[in-house]
């Protein structure tokens, strides 16, 4: 009774083995692994380094690479590809965080459990492994997210787009404005040559303004400048018209006003001697 007991509490004892994560599996499903024979993460991550041999450090510093720009992003990313990060980029970020010396060293030492190897892992103060979250004060981190802010990847394509727009937009409506005022400076140029006085061009100057109020960041074309010049023109000969007709007009006035007083200064003279 007492042997039937004690084998039924070796039987019984729990399984230390831990269990294999998804992204693990998925990348020893690429390989070409069978998982279904790989009954704990140690042996997965023991397949995976066999399959890959020298390259197993660049794999398990891709995984850590991407977890830290996840971690900066604050995103919640499940698998490599959900981020926006093609293949050579990244690869190229791992080559240069291996070339830090320290980096490697410390990347095993993360990464000595099983737990935390080929997958993304979360980051925090202090680690707690069997969350899947890992230190961020290990010299591992600093270095991967040190080449991360060098590279300008912690900010995403979204958030850097968002960011650069206000200063487009600023720069695009100082170079708007300073069209405008070299282009009215010189309608008004030309509007004086012409011997208008002050209150004569403001229409067509006004017009100008009009027609660049409506879209200020497009400059004014060849076509509009014809346009304008043509109006102007036109008021050029409107106006010594105008003139002409007025100077005929007193013209005529003073003749009138000539010949009566001709005719009244006889008149007068003929009184006197009458």
């Amino acid at each position: 009774m007492k042997r039937l007991m004690v084998n039924m509490t070796a039987n019984s004892s729990p399984n230390t083995s831990v269990s294999v994560h998804p992204n693990q599996s998925s990348r020893a499903v690429e390989l070409g692994l069978d998982v279904a024979t790989l009954s704990s993460a140690e042996a997965v991550v023991d397949a995976i380094e066999s399959a890959l041999g020298k390259a197993a450090e660049e794999e398990c510093a891709r995984w850590f690479a991407i977890s830290v720009l996840k971690h900066l992003r604050k995103e919640n990313w499940a698998s490599l590809s959900d981020s926006d990060l093609d293949d050579v980029t990244l690869m190229r970020l791992v080559k240069d965080c291996l070339a830090v010396k320290g980096f490697s060293s410390s990347l095993r030492t993360v990464t000595k459990d099983a737990r935390s190897k080929f997958r993304i892992v979360g980051f925090a103060s202090s680690k707690k492994i069997e969350r899947g979250v890992l230190a961020t004060g290990t010299k591992a981190y600093k270095i991967a997210a040190n080449s991360l802010l060098e590279a300008g990847l912690a900010e995403g394509k979204a958030q850097q787009e968002s960011n650069e727009t206000p200063l487009k937009k600023l720069a695009a409506d100082k170079r708007s404005e300073s069209k405008v005022g070299v282009e009215k400076t010189a309608v008004e140029r030309r509007a004086k040559r012409r011997g208008y006085v002050e209150n004569e061009p403001e229409s067509m100057i006004d017009t100008l303004e009009k027609m660049q109020g409506e879209d200020q960041a497009a400059s004014m074309s060849k076509q509009e400048f014809a346009d304008l010049d043509a109006a102007l023109t036109k008021s050029d000969v409107e106006i010594i018209q105008q003139n002409w007709g007025d100077q005929q007009h007193e013209e005529r006035w003073s003749r009138l006003l000539g010949i009566l007083a001709g005719v009244g200064f006889f008149v007068f003279i003929a009184l006197l001697f009458l």
